[in-house]
C-alpha cells in the first residue's frame, strides 16, 4: 500500500509542510485492517452484476392461456401498455400446458406494466415476469460488515434487483458537502465521482453580521462545501449523503444505499441552522424549478432528501413550494424528528406530500429519541448510540463518511438520529425509481408502506404499534413490488451477528426465519466463508418452520482472526442472507508491539541519516502511543515498520506506514506536532525501488 510513496526521487516531492515548533514529534500507531481483519467482510466476494441490471429480463412474459387457447393462435398478441400499443412475438412455447414465452420491445421500467395488461386479458391465466437469478450482490467496502443497517432492511437482498441508475438524481438539503472536486485534499475518499453541481444556498440574514450563518465569507454560490467545524454543522450533510450513495464496491470505507444514482448537495443549513426562506428555493431549485437570481439547474432531482426540522408548523409558503415539485413526480423524504414526541408538531416532517421517517435501533424496535405519531409514515435503521447489542465492540449507529478535527482526516463515523434513517428511505426510493421512473409520492409511499414490516405495541413502546406508521421498511419487497412480481419472502435473523470462540471451542447460533407475503416453503441453510478448521452444521438443515440453529465448531489449529461467515437461506427462487463475524480468540494476535518509528529528516529528497531518529514501540496491542525527543527543527517524514519475519529488511509481509495527508501522500512532520498519527497495513507492493536512504535508514535504525 505505502511503496507508492517511499520510491526514489519523489519524497520531496509529496511532502506537504505544515506548522510546527520543536523539540518532540509523537501520535499513535494503529494497526489498518488489512493487518487486524476486524472490518473486512469476505476476502473473495462474488462477481458482481453491472449496475441497473435487473433480476428479470426486460420485455419477457411467461404466459399461461385458459384451457380451450391454441398457442398456434396466439403467436402474438397485442395490448395497449400505458397508453400505446405494443406488441408481444411468441418466443417459444415452454413444456407446460398452454403456457409460452413472449417477448415485447419495451424498456425495463415498462415491463410491470406489460405484465399488468397481460394479467387483465380474459384469455390469461397466468403471467410472470422472466426473472433472470443470480447471486446475492455484496459489496467489497471495508467496513460494510459494520453496516448493520443495510441487512436490517433486506438490502443485501434488493441489490441483485438493482443497484440504481445513473439517470436518477438525489438531493440533499443539509449542511454541504465535505468534497471539491480541484481539491483532494479537502474531499472525502469515498465520496466517489457521482457528484453533480450543487448550489449553497445559505443566504444572509439580518443582523449586525449578515453573513453570521453562511461562515464561508459569502452569500448564494455554485460551491455547497461545509464550511462548518464538529460543533456547528457536524458535518451532517456528508454523513447522511454518505447513506445516500458512498462510493460502493470500491474496495474500501463503507457502502451506501444506492450505488450508481447521481448525488446534488444543496447546502441549506448554515453554521446557525437552516431559514424555511432557504429551504423552500432550496426545494424548487433542487426540483430543477427556476429560482430567481440562482442559475437554473441542470441536473433536476428525482428524490429529495430532508434530514432536518424544528417545532414549527408547516408553513403555507413550504406547502406549496412541496406541492409544486411533488406534482412533478418528485419525492420527498423528510426526518421525524428525535424529540421523542409527536412528529405532527414538527416541520416539514408535519407538511403533506411528503414521506416521514422515524428511526429504528439495532434489534428493529422504535429507538429511544425518534419521534413518533400519525404523522409518521415508515421506519428505518437511525441507531442508537448508546447500545452495542451486536457486540461488535462499536456503538449501533449508522455508518458513514465522516471528518476528525483533530487529526484532520477523513474517517467513518457512526452516527444516530432521525437524520439517519430519512436517507435509507431516500436511497431505497432512488432504487425504486431506477425501475420504475414514474412513481410518484402516493405510489411510492403505497408501496413502502404495503411491504413494510410492522411494528409492535412493546416495539413501538407506544400505546399502538401504529405509532410508528407502517413499520420497518423492506428494501427488497420494496423493488419486488415495483416489479410487478410476488413479495413473498422470508429473511433471517440472530439475537447477535458478532461471535466470539476460542480455539478447540464451539457456539451455537439460534436462526430465526422470519416469513412475509404468505410465504411458507421449506427454507434451505448453508454456511460459506468458514476458513479451514471451522465447521458449521444447521439442524434442522431444511425447515418449513420458524427457527433453526447453527453448530459452529471452531479447531484447536484455527489461528486467531476475524473471519467473515455468511448464512444463506434459499427456497426456489427466493433467498436470503445473514452475515456472521467470528472472532477467534482475541480476534487478531497481530500488535504493534516491535515496531520501529523513524522521523526521517528530509534532505535533498531522501534521508539524512545524520539528523534522524528512531524509536521502537514496545506496548502490545492493536494500538499505542509514541514519542521521538529532541529532534532538530526541520521537516521529516515520519514512518512505521514491523520487521515481521525478523530478516532485517523492508519486504513483503511486513508492516509498513507513515505519517500522511488526506490525499494519502507522505506529509511533512516538524517538531513539536504531537498528533502525528498514522497507521501499519501489511505490505504486498513491489520494493524493488525504495528509495535506498529510506530503505536504510529504517533498516539501519532497525540493526541498532
Amino acid at each position: 500500500m505505502y511503496a507508492r510513496w517511499l520510491l526514489g526521487g519523489v519524497l520531496m516531492a509529496l511532502l506537504t509542510a505544515c506548522p510546527g515548533g520543536s523539540g518532540n514529534i509523537g501520535g499513535t500507531v494503529t494497526l489498518g485492517s488489512s493487518i487486524t481483519g476486524q472490518r473486512q467482510i469476505d476476502p473473495q466476494p462474488g462477481k458482481l452484476r453491472r449496475t441497473g441490471e435487473a433480476r428479470f429480463v426486460p420485455g419477457e412474459v411467461l404466459v399461461e392461456f385458459r384451457g380451450g387457447v391454441s398457442l398456434q393462435a396466439v403467436g402474438s398478441l397485442r395490448l395497449l401498455v400505458r397508453g400505446r400499443p405494443v406488441e408481444l412475438q411468441q418466443v417459444r412455447p415452454l413444456g407446460l400446458p398452454h403456457t409460452a414465452l413472449y417477448r415485447a420491445d419495451v424498456s425495463e421500467a415498462e415491463t410491470p406494466a406489460l405484465l399488468a395488461a397481460l394479467r387483465s386479458r380474459p384469455d390469461v391465466a397466468s403471467a410472470d415476469l422472466n426473472w433472470l437469478e443470480q447471486p446475492l450482490a455484496t459489496p467489497n467496502d471495508t467496513n460494510y460488515s459494520l453496516q448493520w443497517h443495510y441487512p436490517a432492511i433486506n438490502l443485501p437482498q434488493a441489490w441483485d434487483r438493482t443497484t440504481g441508475s445513473n439517470s436518477v438524481v438525489v438531493a440533499i438539503l443539509d449542511t454541504g458537502v465535505l468534497f471539491r472536486s480541484d481539491n483532494a485534499a479537502q474531499s472525502h475518499p469515498d465520496i466517489g465521482n457521482r457528484l453533480v453541481p450543487g448550489y449553497d444556498m445559505v443566504s444572509p440574514i439580518s443582523g449586525s453580521n449578515p453573513l453570521a450563518n453562511a461562515g464561508d465569507g459569502n452569500g448564494r454560490d455554485p460551491d455547497p462545501f461545509d464550511s462548518g467545524d464538529e460543533q456547528s454543522t457536524g458535518y451532517h450533510g456528508t454523513h447522511v449523503g454518505g447513506t445516500v450513495g458512498a462510493a460502493t464496491n470500491n474496495n474500501q470505507g463503507v457502502a451506501g444505499v444506492d450505488w450508481t444514482a447521481r448525488l446534488l448537495h444543496v447546502r441549506v443549513i448554515g453554521l446557525l441552522g437552516a431559514t424555511v426562506a432557504d429551504q423552500i428555493d432550496a426545494i424548487l431549485w433542487a426540483a430543477g424549478e427556476s429560482v430567481p437570481g440562482v442559475p437554473a439547474n441542470a441536473n433536476p432531482a428525482k428524490v429529495i432528501n430532508m434530514s432536518l426540522g424544528g417545532k414549527s408548523p408547516c408553513t403555507t409558503a413550504r406547502q406549496n413550494a412541496i406541492n409544486q415539485v411533488t406534482n412533478t413526480g418528485v419525492v420527498i423524504v423528510v426526518a421525524a424528528g428525535n424529540e421523542n414526541d409527536d412528529a405532527s408538531l414538527y416541520s416539514p416532517a408535519g407538511c403533506a406530500n411528503v414521506i416521514t421517517v422515524g428511526a429504528t435501533d439495532y434489534a428493529g424496535a422504535r429507538a429511544p429519541y425518534s419521534n413518533y405519531g400519525a404523522r409518521v409514515d415508515v421506519m428505518a435503521p437511525g441507531g442508537d448510540v448508546s447500545q452495542d447489542l451486536n457486540n461488535d465492540n462499536f456503538a449501533d449507529g449508522v455508518l458513514s463518511l465522516g471528518f476528525n478535527e483533530q487529526t484532520q482526516q477523513f474517517i467513518y463515523k457512526f452516527e444516530n438520529g432521525t437524520s439517519m434513517a430519512a436517507p435509507h428511505v431516500a436511497g431505497v426510493v432512488a432504487l425504486m425509481k431506477a425501475l420504475n421512473p414514474n412513481l410518484d409520492t402516493a405510489q411510492t409511499l403505497q408501496i413502502l408502506k404495503s411491504t413494510a414490516r410492522p411494528l409492535n405495541q412493546a416495539q413501538c413502546n407506544r400505546p399502538s404499534g401504529s405509532d410508528c406508521g407502517a413499520g420497518l421498511i423492506d428494501a427488497n419487497a420494496a423493488l419486488a413490488a415495483v416489479q410487478g412480481g410476488t413479495t413473498s419472502s422470508f429473511s433471517l435473523s440472530t439475537a447477535s451477528t458478532i461471535l466470539t470462540v476460542q480455539p478447540g471451542s464451539s457456539v451455537t447460533v439460534p436462526i430465526t426465519i422470519s416469513r412475509s407475503g404468505g410465504f411458507s416453503g421449506a427454507v434451505s441453510l448453508s454456511l460459506s466463508g468458514a476458513p479451514s478448521g471451522v465447521s458449521g452444521s444447521f439442524n434442522p438443515a431444511s425447515t418449513t418452520l420458524n427457527d433453526s440453529t447453527l453448530a459452529l465448531s471452531v479447531g484447536n489449529s484455527v489461528p486467531n482472526g476475524t473471519y467473515a461467515l455468511t448464512v444463506r437461506g434459499t427456497s426456489g427462487s427466493i433467498f436470503a442472507s445473514l452475515p456472521l463475524s467470528l472472532r477467534v480468540g482475541s480476534g487478531t494476535n497481530a500488535s504493534v508491539q516491535g515496531t520501529l518509528v523513524l522521523a526521517c529528516f528530509v534532505a535533498n529528497g531522501d534521508c539524512d541519516p545524520n539528523r534522524s531518529k528512531a524509536i521502537e514501540i514496545i506496548q502490545g496491542g492493536t494500538s499505542a502511543g509514541y514519542t521521538i525527543p529532541d529532534l532538530t527543527e526541520g521537516d521529516y517524514a515520519v514512518l512505521g515498520w514491523k520487521d515481521l519475519n525478523n530478516n532485517d529488511n523492508v519486504d513483503q509481509g511486513d508492516y509498513l506506514g507513515g505519517v500522511v495527508d488526506n490525499a494519502g501522500n507522505l506529509r511533512a512532520v516538524r517538531p513539536g506536532d504531537l498528533q502525528a498519527n498514522f497507521q501499519l497495513d501489511a505490505l504486498s507492493d513491489d520494493l524493488s525501488r525504495l528509495a535506498p536512504g529510506v530503505l536504510q535508514s529504517l533498516e539501519r535504525a532497525r540493526a541498532k
